[in-house]
């Protein structure tokens, strides 16, 4: 495989992988807006387009592979590959979230809105925009932008400590709520599981360029 072929195959996976996480942050909204509004019929439709984004981290990665395997690539162009397998798994393992959050949605329609769902979809808004730069740090190789991704982890972290310990206090107050408040507490870590895997490609970002791996979670 011709160098230039090379660097057209990556970029063409590079694109992929673009599509592959605006798709993530397409269900990662939907499903908070399908918790946020009950919306039980939206919430089944992300249930079933969670096979696209499997879909795309095959296609993908079978892509990886194949210039692998003709190129036999090494150094930057290795660990390009490599991270590029490690940022679609992450990928995918968010939109394995956001179905998880869509799933709460069956099961608090029955009950009375918690107003806590308010400070959810706060945090969703700056998990989605995390999933946005954090992909944005890979495309453009930018190890500063990476590292300034994961400072902001603390904010969702700290944003999940308030709604636990709100949803916590619920529960413990009224038992009527239990039920509701336990998948909204579901919900709460699904997102804030998908801000630790935003660092996990930064870290990925850090290790394409530098060679080096990095703990920044």
């Amino acid at each position: 495989m011709p160098r230039q072929t090379f660097h057209q195959e990556l970029r063409e996976i590079e694109e992929s992988v673009i599509q592959m996480a605006a798709l993530v942050e397409r269900e990662v909204e939907r499903a908070m807006q399908a918790l946020s509004q009950r919306d039980t019929v939206l919430a089944t439709d992300i249930v079933s387009s969670d096979s696209e984004v499997n879909e795309l981290q095959r296609s993908i990665r079978s892509r990886c592979i194949a210039v692998m395997a003709l190129q036999a690539p090494v150094a930057r162009d290795l660990r390009e590959l490599i991270t590029v397998q490690l940022v679609i798994n992450e990928l995918e393992r968010m939109g394995d979230h956001a179905v998880g959050i869509a799933k709460q949605t069956m099961r608090i329609r029955e009950y009375e809105p918690i107003p806590t769902i308010a400070k959810l979809v706060q945090m969703s808004d700056l998990v989605v925009e995390q999933v946005r730069l954090g992909t944005q740090s890979f495309v453009d190789v930018n190890v500063q932008q990476a590292r300034k991704v994961c400072e902001r982890d603390d904010e969702i972290d700290a944003q999940y400590r308030v709604a636990f310990t709100e949803l916590i206090a619920i529960m413990s107050t009224d038992s009527s709520r239990v039920q509701p408040a336990t998948s909204l507490l579901f919900a709460a870590h699904d997102l804030e599981r998908i801000g630790d895997r935003v660092t996990n490609i930064c870290e990925d970002v850090i290790y394409m360029v530098t060679g080096e791996i990095e703990e920044l979670n």
